[in-house]
């Protein structure tokens, strides 16, 4: 079995990859910081996987890893293109946008990115670290392992 510190540094590292190709196939560029956020909000989707494994709601887990991924988009804006004036990013010129750091549109990209992510998770689980096969997220099933306690 992998020790727990393998298993986050990997997510980190697909996350902070992955986001970082996305952002450079949809907008040509991105800054390292997307990657290190891309990498955080992978390993919150892990986190909560977990809980999801033991019963959590599926709607509920993707919910609130786009919540996590808003929240750190915001502060990240705030201090990054806000307070150190980098400007990597503004959603200024989008609807319903909260300071040119946050807006509605992208919360809906956030939950479709982290159910994407649990997917990624649950393969990663599955075929590099050899946890059981769980891809069941819309139908209620009993956890995958029940405590003796």
């Amino acid at each position: 079995m992998q020790s727990k510190a393998v298993k986050i540094f990997t997510l980190f590292a697909v996350g902070a990859l992955i986001y970082g190709l996305i952002e450079i196939w949809a907008r040509g560029f991105t800054h390292i910081t997307m990657g290190v956020l891309g990498g955080a909000s992978m390993v919150v989707i892990h986190l909560l996987n977990d809980e999801r494994r033991q019963g959590m709601n599926y709607f509920l887990q993707i919910s609130i890893a786009a919540f996590f991924i808003t929240a750190i988009e915001f502060l990240a804006g705030e201090i990054l293109n806000k307070y150190l004036q980098m400007n990597i990013w503004d959603y200024s010129d989008i609807p319903l946008n909260f300071d040119g750091q946050i807006c509605l549109p992208f919360v809906f990209l956030w939950v479709i990115l982290s159910a994407v992510g649990t997917a990624l998770d649950d393969l990663i689980r599955w075929r590099m670290f050899k946890e059981p096969r769980n891809f069941s997220y819309l139908k209620s099933e009993p956890p995958l392992s029940v405590d003796a306690n």
